[in-house]
């Protein structure tokens, strides 16, 4: 059972990559798709000691800097307060034994994460997204659905790689990047 922040349509297709079924979940507005428990506010979910006991999923999506950061600080709020966030893997994602996946990312169908890739904390790899090997892509970054991150990549934190974009082979992106969808970088 998983506590879902986020009931939005990126909250459908993460709840679909948990492994067992959403037992409450955290939006200002009541979902018709979730049977679960509706918590209106992240205040009040913060302030509930018994929801700590279920495995935090982070269903907001992001799609500028600015938006990323808010979502990375919130995942912040939540551990802080004493919840765990393990990773959301996609049972059809491909993940490297040498790769690393840090709290509260979400890896979805189809992505693959190569040998010595690193997915910092908070990351969304949206659907069919490749990140190869030996890259790091920062807490808080989102490559959205078809992105790809060539090796030896460092993708700085609360970074968007939009739906299609190729992020060249050693490259090196700063803090908050936005890399528009169907460009390479650098260009």
């Amino acid at each position: 059972m998983h506590l879902l922040i986020a009931a939005g349509g990126h909250a459908k297709v993460v709840a679909e990559a948990l492994p067992d079924p959403v037992a409450a979940y955290v939006d200002r507005r009541e979902a018709d798709w979730l049977d679960a428990e509706w918590i209106a506010s992240d205040e009040a979910a913060l302030a509930d000691a018994g929801l700590r006991a279920l495995p935090l999923a982070l269903g907001i999506a992001g799609t500028r800097p600015d938006r990323l950061e808010g979502r990375l600080k919130l995942l912040e709020d939540y551990l802080a307060a004493g919840f765990q966030a393990p990773p959301v893997i996609h049972p059809a994602a491909v993940i490297s034994p040498s790769a690393r996946i840090e709290a509260g990312a979400v890896v979805l169908a189809g992505t693959v994460v190569q040998p010595h890739a690193t997915v910092g904390r908070g990351c969304i790899v949206n659907t069919r997204a490749i990140v190869e090997h030996d890259c790091a892509i920062g807490a808080g970054s989102h490559l959205a659905p078809g992105a790809i991150v060539l090796g030896n990549c460092k993708v700085g934190r609360t970074c968007m790689i939009g739906a299609g974009a190729v992020v060249l082979p050693g490259s090196d992106l700063p803090d908050g990047t936005l890399v528009k969808a169907a460009t390479r970088y650098p260009e």
